[in-house]
């Protein structure tokens, strides 16, 4: 598929080579060209190292990039064979990741809503589908300012081009749920499931403080967990019925309370701050005051509103007045655990669909395995095709840690996969080498026994040692030794 290099190591082994270091070790293709020689991959995958050089680990991502469709296609029919996945439900989400450097030749770079905190990096968005067990069904790697909701239905036009017009339910946060979005699924009739922004939830305030409430779900102390309240549904001419669903989670609702006491706390410690500044006479012009009060609440929409500032006169100067609204602080925790779903899924239970919502988790799961285990920020490449063949890499070792986790859950175990890989960093490799009383050197190449624990993970997922690296059994073979 990608050739030859003049040297004659096939271009797909060098694909498989920074494949693999993404996944166990990522580095830079520096780093990985000083990685390759105390790994036994030129052995496993039979090359000699010193026809690799430095230049093709570069030659590579500029040759594997064209090829990323053929790539998706085969990963999606081999995990198919292999899990016999239905491909029924799609999860759709976005995210970002950052350059570092001027980018001034990649137009895809561009500066964004910076999901990494970084405002102060140009930036690639990066629009990911998963199935409901996590596997990697396609991507898409965009200029850094695109919308959340322009990228929704030309994915969904490319991965029903993979694998055909079938029925299959499209499930997708609330940041793409634009009314244009929706008005266009149910015009063409696919099924989807998404959520709602959180002011059309704040509409709907009476109703979720009174109720009546139906519990789905309960806990062991008969507790609810999840409780739903169906609103009525609308239909359109010619147009599938779309369900309103107010869904309230017990256990959404503890971490949300947590988090928005923290971000409320932290505001009332930085206005105080600002307080006593004002009073010391610190910032005196008003304006530049207020801009500073407004920076304090911070951008989150739960802490819009609660706040209002005035500016007194004082004998020694000013002072900043700070008032907090209990009503809207009332609000924000009345709407803390509490979704609005709609869908044009009528087969489902409020309980079903609250469950499948939930499997859009394996998608944020796939962002933080791609930006803390396999290490896909920062990006160094300048060149468009370059910074893209980075992200198809990390997709590509994405692949490979679920294909190991879910073939190891198959046999039973639960572990995920950088636990496996950790446990298995005890095989090693080793060149023994030895001096004859002729003075011949013999050198030859042998793997350390496993441990119990590493051969049940070996033998799960069929990864056997080569039989010419296991030492000889010299009680059935004396005479072996190489």
């Amino acid at each position: 598929l990608l050739g030859t290099v003049a040297t004659r190591v096939p271009m797909a082994h060098v694909a498989a080579l920074i494949a693999v270091n993404r996944l166990v070790d990522p580095r830079s293709e520096r780093g990985i060209y000083s990685w390759i020689p105390r790994t036994a991959l030129p052995e496993l995958l039979d090359f000699r190292l010193a026809r690799l050089s430095l230049n093709h680990l570069y030659r590579c991502l500029s040759l594997v990039e064209p090829h990323k469709q053929t790539i998706e296609n085969h990963l999606a029919e081999y995990a198919r064979d292999l899990f016999h996945f239905q491909n029924d439900l799609l999860l759709y989400d976005l995210t970002s990741t950052y350059f570092e450097g001027r980018l001034d030749d990649n137009p895809k770079a561009q500066r964004g809503y910076s999901r990494d905190h970084r405002p102060d990096c140009k930036q690639l968005c990066i629009g990911l589908v998963v199935n409901r067990d996590g596997f990697p069904l396609g991507y898409e790697s965009l200029p850094g300012n695109r919308a959340d909701a322009t990228t929704l239905l030309p994915m969904i036009q490319t991965l029903e081009a993979r694998f055909g017009p079938c029925p299959r339910i499209l499930c997708f946060d609330r940041g793409m749920a634009t009314e244009a979005n929706l008005r266009e699924l149910r015009r063409t009739k696919r099924s989807y499931l998404c959520g709602s922004r959180r002011a059309v939830v704040r509409q709907h305030l009476p109703i979720i403080r009174s109720g009546p409430w139906t519990v789905v779900r309960s806990s062991a102390t008969e507790q609810p967990t999840i409780e739903v309240h169906e609103l009525p549904s609308t239909t359109a001419t010619d147009e599938p019925t779309e369900r309103w669903l107010l869904c309230r989670s017990a256990g959404c609702r503890i971490k949300e309370q947590q988090m928005y006491d923290a971000r409320l706390t932290k505001a009332r410690q930085r206005l105080a701050k600002l307080q006593q500044q004002v009073v010391v006479g610190t910032f005196t012009t008003p304006h530049v005051i207020l801009a500073k009060a407004k920076k304090a609440v911070g951008r989150t929409h739960d802490l819009q509103g609660i706040f209002t500032f005035e500016l007194r006169r004082a004998n020694n100067g000013q002072q900043l007045h700070v008032a907090e609204s209990a009503s809207a602080i009332q609000d924000e925790r009345d709407l803390q655990g509490v979704y609005l779903l709609r869908t044009t899924v009528a087969a489902l239970t409020p309980g079903d669909l609250w469950t499948m919502y939930m499997l859009l988790t394996r998608v944020e799961a796939a962002f933080r395995n791609l930006k803390t285990d396999l290490s896909i920020r920062p990006i160094y490449h300048h060149k468009e095709n370059r910074g893209d063949a980075h992200v198809l890499f990390a997709v590509l070792a994405y692949a490979l840690s679920i294909t190991i986790q879910l073939r190891y859950r198959q046999h039973g175990g639960d572990l995920t996969t950088p636990a496996l890989l950790e446990t298995l960093q005890g095989v090693q490799l080793a060149e023994l080498s030895y001096q004859t009383s002729d003075g011949h050197r013999l050198c030859f190449e042998r793997a350390s026994v496993p441990s119990a624990a590493q051969q049940a993970i070996l033998a799960a997922l069929g990864w056997p040692i080569p039989e010419h690296y296991l030492p000889p059994n010299l009680e059935a073979e004396p005479r072996r030794v190489v």
